[in-house]
């Protein structure tokens, strides 16, 4: 006589909803941007404090030019911080970082180049370019530069 296999228990089924991560949002974008911006601008006020006779009132603004640049970098790297706390899972994605921070880095230097010169109407106006740090207006900007397909040499 033959002897009867012990049934197989079948296998659980897992159907409970899964919920997929969620991509990080513009918002760590915009924080890169803005810590990139301020470390630019501190090191050109503390270089333009160090380098400049004209560019300060006295020892006491020597001394402010270097204390708000400090500070200026200090801000800057909170938001930084900040930044990457809030990328969640994409911590290892380039593109979150190198836009934004080349971005940051024409912004600061312009910000600084028209702040070091007294032109106060125009001081807004390196902050237009933060738009281009928000992943939709990037995504629509590549797709209107990017080469028709097909195309060859």
């Amino acid at each position: 006589m033959e002897r009867a296999k012990p049934a197989r228990p079948r296998p659980r089924r897992n159907n409970a909803p899964i919920r997929r991560q969620k991509p990080a949002t513009s918002v760590p974008d915009f924080m890169f941007a803005l810590a990139a911006t301020g470390w630019m601008m501190a090191a050109i006020f503390l270089i333009a404090s160090f380098a400049d006779s004209n560019v300060t009132a006295g020892q006491a603004g020597v001394t402010l030019a270097r204390l708000f640049s400090g500070a200026l970098g200090a801000c800057a790297l909170f938001a930084f911080l900040i930044g990457l706390m809030l990328l969640r899972g994409e911590r290892g994605t380039a593109d979150h970082y190198v836009t934004p921070f080349i971005l940051g880095a024409i912004i600061g230097v312009l910000e600084a180049l028209i702040f070091l010169w007294p032109e106060e109407r125009l001081l807004a106006a390196p902050f237009v370019l933060l738009v281009l740090v928000f992943r939709p207006v990037r995504r629509m900007l590549a797709r209107l530069f990017r080469p028709a397909r097909g195309y060859a040499r």
